[in-house]
């Protein structure tokens, strides 16, 4: 698929540029087709139309051109240029990717039992590795019960949320211990079978020690009983506070002192019930978004773990990525942590019966609601001051960081096309360009009639520098041709000149190739106008530009549809609004991708892409919150 506006350099020597492609994509209008021949040699094909038939057998493109003009010329021979106009002409273009695949090397995950058992060669290792993962997989599933059946049977506190958290650490354990002991077995340290085994063995061994034990569990292990102690001390100390304040309260009265009584404050803010939901309601968010980072963080280590030994990273290094990291998983786990967060404080407050001790003290839900669409605001606010700030920088380092871990060579921010379509019509192409110095070499400088797409005029200087004061490019060493009806108008050669339609100053072409998560609002909307000025496809980047400013948001709407279903929960406590907020989570980011996939390949407008999981979500919580029985 070709996208319109757009310098497309896939194919082998050649730079195709097309102004508009009809929904079938077999009618471009407006090709301008460059090639290069070998040391300075160049050639131009301009058409108006041009039908497209695609042939995958061969691996190319037939263009069917009509009314276009091919130019030809080379940079030691100035003088001699070829024009030749054409009513039509085929061209066939060579795609790569365009013929069909050939048969490729399968991988191990790919590979049947028999290939893997085969494999003799320097692969062996991985190959066995593979292997041992496929039945060891299966076994855990025997290991996982011989383990939950002791620890299901011991009683305790807290219920299934307690029970959900144990399944929790056990899963995360056998994984952290599969993924340390298959990359000890590649490495070589342990063997393959001893490396993929280890983690099963280990539950098998603790399910095995357990299961005799089942009927020896009475009441809270003694493993606990120290933390039992600590909370008995604590209500001890609560119960002598409170009997404190009674005596105290019960000789004031015996004296004839007046008892201090507080006044209702009616309806001002922030009142004592509202620093109390504020409370509670923060205590979960940092909760929450410590576990959520601290699991996201770990996986994520172990998944470099390989990458880390194999490459010798320092120490240091991994630190600094996950130091860098950190902000960006703060960012993209706010509004989830927002949401969860109302949902486990209003789950554990309708559980203890404090929502109707509210709502009889004549406090209505509505009301109840204010401060957390408060907190909302200025996590949104937060999110969008972060992002205005450190964030792209801290992206810049831990996207580097993590190119250095994975072995990658570091990425360039310089931009590697060297075709830029400029302003009134005009396309720049050059061999070299230096920032600093404001430099151009081999500049070549093509005019276009927009009415039929054919060249008006060309420049080329073997060198080109910036003038401040004429706000110009000074042009050294080069010609100009001036061209109409498919022939040469015009021509002369310069010592130094300074075409007054050159305007477009150095900043135009430095552009940073970064992507959309690397750059502030700000930057990446100026991204987005250069690039649009220069003739590349800037659909993605659009719809990266809303959801910058949509995704904050999503704090104040999230937690607006959490309130009604925090009390749909009911005396389900934590466990039911985590589980509900995860899933509420999960529908929002399949939507999330879904419209956003749609907006970059042009099926729907960017800000409807960008703002529709926001929009839906937002009426979708305005509904049942002012559905909710108050």
């Amino acid at each position: 698929q070709v996208q319109p506006r757009v310098f497309d350099e896939r194919f082998p020597n050649k730079v195709l540029y097309v102004s508009d492609v009809t929904a079938s994509g077999m009618q471009w209008h407006g090709i301008f087709l460059a090639e290069t021949r070998g040391e300075g040699g160049s050639h131009l094909t301009l058409a108006e139309n041009a039908i497209v038939i695609a042939e995958p057998n061969q691996g190319k493109l037939e263009l069917h051109l009509k009314g276009g003009t091919t130019h030809e010329f080379a940079r030691e021979d100035a003088d001699h240029y070829s024009v030749t106009a054409f009513g039509q002409s085929d061209w066939p273009i060579e795609v790569n990717g365009l013929t069909s695949a050939q048969p490729r090397q399968l991988s191990n995950p790919e590979r049947s039992v028999r290939q893997l058992l085969s494999e003799k060669g320097p692969g062996w290792r991985e190959a066995r590795v593979e292997l041992h993962r496929r039945f060891a997989f299966p076994v855990a599933c025997l290991v996982f019960a011989l383990v939950a059946v002791p620890l299901g049977a011991q009683p305790r506190r807290g219920g299934r949320a307690a029970g959900s958290l144990l399944a929790v650490v056990l899963i995360a354990s056998y994984y952290l211990m599969l993924v340390m002991g298959a990359g000890l077995a590649r490495q070589g340290t342990v063997l393959p079978s001893e490396g993929i085994w280890i983690a099963n063995s280990v539950l098998a061994a603790l399910g095995l020690a357990l299961l005799p034990r089942m009927e020896q569990f009475r009441g809270e292990s003694r493993w606990l009983r120290p933390f039992g102690y600590i909370k008995i001390w604590i209500r001890l100390q609560r119960r002598r506070q409170a009997q404190a304040r009674a005596r105290t309260a019960a000789s004031r009265a015996a004296n004839g002192d007046p008892l201090e009584i507080v006044a209702p404050s009616g309806g001002s803010f922030p009142r004592l019930m509202d620093l109390y939901i504020l409370r509670r309601f923060f205590y979960y968010f940092a909760l929450l978004m410590v576990i959520f980072v601290f699991l996201y963080e770990t996986f994520t280590l172990f998944d470099l773990f390989d990458d880390i030994a194999r490459h010798k990273v320092p120490f240091l290094t991994v630190v600094d990525y996950f130091r860098y990291l950190t902000p960006f998983l703060l960012y993209n786990f706010f509004p989830l942590g927002a949401l969860v967060a109302v949902l486990v404080t209003l789950g554990v407050m309708s559980k203890n019966n404090e929502i109707v001790a509210i709502k009889a003290g004549g406090t209505s839900l509505h009301r109840l609601a204010v401060p957390l669409f408060l907190a909302g605001l200025a996590l949104a606010a937060t999110m969008i001051l972060l992002d205005y700030t450190y964030l792209p920088y801290a992206n810049q380092r831990q996207d580097a960081l993590h190119n250095q871990i994975k072995g990658r060579p570091p990425q360039t921010y310089t931009h590697p096309q060297r075709w830029i379509f400029g302003e009134n019509y005009k396309i720049y192409n050059y061999d070299l360009f230096d920032p600093a110095q404001h430099l151009f070499g081999g500049l070549s400088v093509l005019e276009i009639d927009p009415t039929n797409f054919q060249l008006r005029r060309r420049i080329f200087a073997t060198r080109a520098r910036w003038s401040e004061s004429q706000h110009v490019w000074v042009l050294e060493g080069g010609w100009m041709r001036d061209f109409s009806d498919g022939s040469i108008a015009h021509y002369e050669r310069f010592t130094a000149a300074a075409p007054q339609e050159l305007t477009e100053p150095p900043s135009y072409f430095n552009r940073e190739v970064r992507q959309a998560f690397q750059m502030s609002l700000l930057e990446l909307g100026n991204y987005i106008e250069g690039l649009r000025r220069a003739g590349f496809d800037v659909t993605n980047l659009t719809v990266q530009w809303h959801k910058k400013i949509a995704y904050p948001l999503m704090a104040p709407v999230s937690m607006l549809l959490a309130i009604p279903f925090a009390f749909f929960v009911g005396t389900r406590g934590a466990l039911g609004g985590v589980a509900l907020g995860v899933g509420i989570g999960v529908a929002y980011w399949a939507m999330a991708a879904l419209l956003e996939a749609m907006g970059s390949v042009g099926q729907l407008p960017p800000q409807l892409s960008g703002w529709s999981p926001d929009i839906i979500f937002f009426f979708l919580g305005l509904y049942f919150f002012f559905k909710m029985p108050t």
